[in-house]
């Protein structure tokens, strides 16, 4: 990707993101016992986010397996549980408030009308069934029925760059603690 094309990703969405990591860096607290919590949900939520991202075939297919056959935006709810433990390790709920009322007031409206506009376009009726029977945002116990087979690939993770979110969500996590010493 040349670099014209990698500074049109810059978008105000992702100065907004890295806006509030340096708020939420910059204003931490932390202390021993917030980055033991902490860290609980930011490992399940990377966990999630790796087993959805090995599922995911952008624009190939509806993908309906793994966590796809539970919740239509597995992503999204891994992101939510690693900003959420993020807070936790920084003690800094005012961030985790402000965040959580942007991230479900203005950006998941958002990229859920976008990516619904685009899913209904592309797969139809497919789409619509899936979408009526698998909630956006809380997971159903009981896996969607028509939901694909497809098993989980390390592959599928990498190309979708989630390794990328890893290290960024480990960076992130080593400046907070990092604030314990200073």
């Amino acid at each position: 990707m040349d670099m014209e094309r990698k500074l049109e990703k810059v978008t105000s969405r992702t100065m907004v993101l890295f806006g509030t990591i340096a708020l939420l860096v910059l204003f931490s607290n932390p202390r021993w016992w917030s980055c033991l919590i902490g860290f609980i949900p930011v490992v399940a939520g990377e966990a999630l986010r790796f087993w959805a991202t090995g599922h995911l075939r952008k624009n190939e297919e509806l993908t309906t397996s793994g966590p796809y056959a539970h919740l239509q935006s597995p992503l999204y709810l891994g992101s939510y549980m690693i900003g959420t433990g993020l807070c936790i390790m920084a003690l800094n709920p005012v961030v985790w408030i402000l965040a959580s009322l942007v991230f479900f007031i203005s950006y998941v409206p958002r990229k859920q009308e976008i990516e619904w506009g685009r899913l209904e376009r592309r797969f139809g009726e497919e789409f619509l069934k899936y979408k009526r029977e698998v909630s956006y945002f809380f997971p159903r116990l009981d896996p969607y029925p028509e939901g694909s087979k497809h098993l989980w690939s390390f592959a599928q993770a990498i190309e979708n760059t989630e390794h990328q979110t890893a290290l960024a969500v480990m960076f992130i996590a080593f400046l907070i603690v990092a604030k314990l010493f200073w």
